[in-house]
C-alpha cells in the first residue's frame, strides 16, 4: 500500500514538478516518499470540462471496439496480418488525431525515452515483476482450469503470412496498445479521477480488450485477459511515475514474444507438415533416418538409396532396358527427376522403342503402320488368344502373321533387352517428393517387364519352330535373367512380377525340353546357363523391408490427421463387394467418434506393426519347411483372429468404456493392419510354387541329358544320382519324393503342389468348367523330337 500511494496518491504541485532539474526532482521524490506522499499526482490533469473529456474518451473506446470488431469478428486467413495492422494503425493514430482536433480536452504527454538513465534499472525490476505475476497466472490456471493446452493457431496459411504476423504481434501491436492505453487513455483517465482509480480502471479495460478479441468466456481468454489485466497494472504504475512510453513498449514486446513460439510452429506445420505425435526410434519408426525437414522418417529415400547402392549407368541393367521400351510409361511430370536418379539424359518422347501387342494393334487397325498379313488375321481381340498359343508352344509366321510382324517391329529393343538382361544389378527410381509415401509410389516399370518377358517367349517359340535352338534359348535365358532384375525391387508388388517373367520362362523350356532337337552339347550349355542363374528374390526380404516400411510410414504420415483418415480406408465398392469391408466400416465409424477429444498412442500403433512384422519374418526363415509351415500356419490363424476382432464394433464399444485411451490405440493399429499385413500363406506360396518351377525345370534338362547318354529316360529318377544330379530335391509342399513315371517314350514329373494333393499329374491348365482344384507343377514331355 506504501508503494502504491507513492505511485498514485498526494496533492497537486504540478508547475512547480515541472520546473525542478532532475537532481531537484528526485531529492524531492525521496523527500515525499518517506512522508507517503506521490508527487507525481500531484502532475495529475485536471480537466475543466470533465464530460467534455469523458465524451471524447467514451468516442475513442467505440471507436478502437467497433474497429477491433469489423477485424477480428472471423477468421481473416492470410489478410489477417494485414487487417491487424491496419487496425493496430486505428489505434495507434486515434489518440494524436482526437489530440489535433481537441487540444484542450484530448491533449496527452507523449513522452517517449526515460528522463534519467537510473529508470532503465527500474525497467529491469519491472520485467522481473511482470515475469512473477505472468508465473502467478500460470500457477493459477494450473490450479482451477487445469492444463491448458496451446490454442491452435487460426489465420494465415502461408510461410509469408505467418512471418508478417510475427513482426505486427511483436513490433506494431506493442507500440499501438502502448499509445493508446497508456499513453493516451491512462491520461485522460487521470483527468478525471486519482491515478491509482485510473490505473485500475485502464487495466480492467485492457482486460476486456483482450478477452474479447480472443473469445469470450473460455479459459484460454479468460487466462489471457487476466495476464492482461496484470500487465496494464503494471505498465500504468510505470507510466505514471517514470512518464516514458518506450520501455513500456519494449516490455510488451516481450510479453509477445512467447507468442512465436505457436507461429513457428504453425510456420512448420506449413512447410513441412504437422508435428509429429509419435518418437521416431528403432522401436517404433525402425529406421531412423533419412529424416525430413520435419523429423519425420523418408522411407521412400531409406529404400531408393539401399536399392541403388554400387549401381551406376554402365552397371544398371535399368538404363537399357528404358532406352529400349521408351519414356511412355513414366509420368511426363516425373520424367526429368526419374533420369536424373538413373544418372542418364531424359529420353526423347518418340524412338524406336518396344510396342507391346494391344498397342500394335490399335496403331494398325488405326492405319499407321502397314501389313502383308491377310485383312482379319490378327485383331485386338482374338490377339491375347493367338499370343497365349504363340507362348506356349512353337509355331510359324503364317500361323500368326500379326503376331510375327509384331516381333518384327520390335527386333532392335529386344536386343537391347538380351543385352540389358546380362548385367546384374537393376536400380529403377523411386522417385517423389518431400510428402511422398511409399505406397504411391509409382513403379512405371512393372508392366514394361511383363510385356517384354511375353514377347520374348513368344518369340522364342517362332525360333523353335524353325530350328533356331540357340537362338530360342537365349530368348528364354533372357527372360530367366529378366524376372530376377525385377524381384530385386524392395516392393512386394515386383516380386509377383519377378514370378510371372519367371512362370513365361519355364513354360518355354517345357515346350524347349519337348520340341527341340537337344545334343549333349547344347543340354550341358543350358544346364550350366540355368546354375549360374541369381537366386530369385525372398518373400521375407520383401516383408521386412517394402511391407514393413509401407505401413510404418502410412502409420506415421497419417497419424497427423488422428483416426479421421481412417474414413478413407474403406470404400463404397469394397463394402459392396465383401462383408468384411462392412464391418471394418463399423468399427473405423465408432474408432473416429470416439476418437474425438482424445489422443491415440501412436507409439504403440508403430511398434505393433513391427511386432507383427518381425514374426512373419521370422517365420519365413525358419531353419527348415516343416517349421516353416507350422509357424506360417499358426500366424495365419492369429491373423484371422486379428482380423474378426478388429471388425467386432460392440467388443470396441466395451472396451472404450472401460479405457478409452487404451482401447483406441489397440484397435486404430488392428484396423491399420488387417488392411496392411500381407497374405502370409499366398505370400509363402507364391514362393514355394516358383521354386518348385525351377528345381522341376532343371530336372528336366538332366532327364534330357540322361537321354542323350542312355537312349532312353530313366526309369527312376533315383538314376539321374550321381551324374546328372548331386541329389534329388524334395517337394517342397509334402517333403516327400517328387512323382515320375515313364509315358510311352516320354515322362510325367509332377509335384504336388501348393494344396499338397496328388492330382495325379493334372495342373491349373487342366483345370474344367466345373471348377477343380488341380494344381499339380507338371513336367510332361513325350517322345523325342514329336511335332
Amino acid at each position: 500500500m506504501v508503494l502504491w500511494r507513492k505511485l498514485c496518491g498526494g496533492q497537486g504541485r504540478r508547475e512547480e514538478y515541472r520546473q525542478m532539474n532532475e537532481d531537484q526532482r528526485e531529492g524531492m521524490e525521496s523527500e515525499s516518499a518517506s512522508a507517503g506522499e506521490n508527487l507525481l499526482d500531484a502532475d495529475r490533469p485536471i480537466a475543466v470540462r470533465r464530460g467534455y473529456v469523458l465524451g471524447i474518451l467514451i468516442a475513442a473506446i467505440v471507436v478502437a471496439e467497433v474497429a477491433k470488431d469489423a477485424i477480428f469478428s472471423s477468421d481473416r486467413g492470410n489478410w489477417a496480418p494485414v487487417c491487424a495492422l491496419l487496425f493496430d494503425c486505428v489505434l495507434a493514430c486515434l489518440p494524436f488525431l482526437l489530440a489535433r482536433m481537441a487540444p484542450k480536452a484530448a491533449g496527452f504527454d507523449t513522452q517517449w525515452l526515460p528522463s534519467s538513465r537510473r529508470h532503465w534499472v527500474w525497467f529491469l525490476g519491472m520485467i522481473l515483476l511482470l515475469a512473477v505475476a505472468r508465473g502467478l497466472v500460470a500457477a493459477l490456471a494450473v490450479a482451477f482450469v487445469g492444463h491448458r493446452s496451446p490454442a491452435r493457431f487460426v489465420g494465415p496459411v502461408t510461410p509469408i503470412t505467418v512471418v508478417f504476423t510475427g513482426i505486427v504481434m511483436v513490433i506494431v501491436v506493442p507500440v499501438a496498445e502502448e499509445i493508446f492505453f497508456r499513453g493516451y487513455f491512462l491520461e485522460q483517465l487521470r483527468k478525471l479521477t486519482r491515478s491509482g482509480t485510473a490505473v485500475l480502471i485502464q487495466a480492467v479495460l485492457f482486460g476486456f480488450f483482450h478477452l474479447y478479441t480472443r473469445g469470450l468466456f473460455t479459459s484460454s481468454a479468460l487466462i489471457d485477459s487476466l495476464n492482461a489485466f496484470l500487465i496494464g497494472v503494471i505498465f500504468g504504475a510505470w507510466r505514471i511515475r517514470f512518464r516514458s512510453l518506450l520501455p513500456l513498449m519494449i516490455a510488451h514486446a516481450l510479453c509477445n514474444a512467447p507468442g512465436l513460439i505457436s507461429l513457428k510452429t504453425r510456420y512448420d506445420e506449413i512447410v513441412y507438415g504437422p508435428r509429429l505425435k509419435y518418437t521416431v526410434s528403432r522401436e517404433t519408426t525402425y529406421l531412423t533416418r533419412p529424416l525430413r525437414k520435419d523429423g519425420s522418417v523418408d522411407y521412400v529415400a531409406a529404400l531408393d538409396q539401399q536399392f541403388r547402392q554400387g549401381l551406376t549407368p554402365e552397371n544398371n541393367a535399368a538404363v537399357l532396358f528404358w532406352k529400349a521400351v521408351g519414356p511412355g510409361d513414366i509420368r511426363p511430370a516425373d520424367r526429368d527427376q526419374y533420369f536424373q536418379m538413373l544418372g542418364i539424359e531424359a529420353l526423347p518422347e518418340k524412338g524406336d522403342y518396344f510396342v507391346d501387342s494391344e498397342e500394335y494393334i490399335a496403331r494398325r487397325e488405326a492405319g499407321g503402320q502397314t501389313s502383308n498379313a491377310k485383312p482379319n488375321a490378327g485383331t485386338r481381340d482374338d490377339m491375347p488368344d493367338q499370343l497365349t498359343a504363340a507362348q506356349t508352344r512353337p509355331w510359324s509366321g503364317r500361323e500368326f502373321p500379326v503376331v510375327a510382324e509384331w516381333l518384327a517391329a520390335n527386333e532392335k529393343p529386344l536386343a537391347l533387352v538380351v543385352e540389358a538382361s546380362k548385367r546384374r544389378r537393376r536400380y529403377d527410381p523411386l522417385c517423389g517428393g518431400e510428402r511422398t509415401l511409399l505406397i504411391t509410389v509409382l513403379l512405371p516399370a512393372h508392366q514394361c517387364y511383363r510385356h517384354v518377358a511375353a514377347a520374348l517367349c513368344t518369340r522364342a517359340m517362332l525360333r523353335l519352330n524353325e530350328a533356331k535352338v540357340e537362338a530360342a534359348w537365349e530368348d528364354l535365358l533372357t527372360c530367366h535373367r529378366l524376372a530376377r532384375l525385377a524381384g530385386q525391387s524392395p516392393m512386394f508388388v515386383d516380386s509377383i512380377l519377378a514370378f510371372s517373367c519367371e512362370e513365361m520362362a519355364c513354360m518355354g523350356d517345357r515346350a524347349l525340353l519337348q520340341h527341340a532337337d537337344l545334343t549333349a552339347t547344347r543340354v550341358a550349355k543350358m544346364r550350366g546357363d540355368l546354375d549360374r542363374l541369381s537366386a530369385m528374390p525372398e518373400m521375407a526380404d520383401k516383408i521386412d523391408g517394402g511391407e514393413r516400411f509401407a505401413y510404418l510410414d502410412v502409420v506415421s504420415d497419417y497419424s497427423r490427421q488422428g483416426t479421421g483418415f481412417l474414413a478413407g480406408f474403406v470404400s463404397p465398392q469394397m463394402v459392396e463387394l465383401d462383408p468384411h469391408f462392412k464391418r471394418l466400416k463399423n468399427t473405423i465409424d465408432l474408432l473416429i467418434r470416439h476418437s474425438a477429444g482424445r489422443e491415440v498412442d501412436w507409439d504403440y500403433v508403430l511398434r505393433m506393426g513391427n511386432w507383427w512384422f518381425d514374426r512373419i519374418v521370422y517365420a519365413y526363415r525358419m531353419p527348415t519347411r516343416a517349421e516353416q509351415r507350422q509357424a506360417i500356419g499358426e500366424l495365419d490363424a492369429e491373423i484371422r483372429k486379428l482380423k474378426e476382432t478388429a471388425e467386432d464394433a460392440q467388443l470396441l464399444d466395451e472396451l472404450l468404456r472401460e479405457n478409452a485411451h487404451k482401447a483406441l490405440s489397440v484397435r486404430c493399429s488392428e484396423v491399420i493392419l488387417t488392411m496392411f499385413l500381407p497374405s502370409v500363406t499366398t505370400g509363402r506360396s507364391f514362393e514355394d510354387r516358383l521354386n518348385m518351377r525351377f528345381e522341376l525345370d532343371k530336372l528336366g534338362f538332366a532327364l534330357a541329358a540322361y537321354r542323350i547318354d542312355h537312349g532312353a529316360f530313366p526309369a527312376k529318377l533315383a538314376d539321374l544320382a550321381p551324374k546328372h544330379v548331386a541329389k534329388l530335391p524334395e517337394d517342397v509342399f509334402n517333403n516327400s519324393d517328387l512323382h515320375y513315371r515313364l509315358e510311352g517314350k516320354g515322362y510325367l514329373l509332377y509335384s504336388v503342389g501348393v494344396n499338397g494333393k496328388d492330382d495325379g499329374g493334372k495342373s491349373q491348365e487342366d483345370r474344367g468348367k466345373a471348377g477343380e482344384e488341380w494344381d499339380d507343377l507338371v513336367v510332361r514331355v513325350g517322345a523325342p523330337g514329336r511335332e
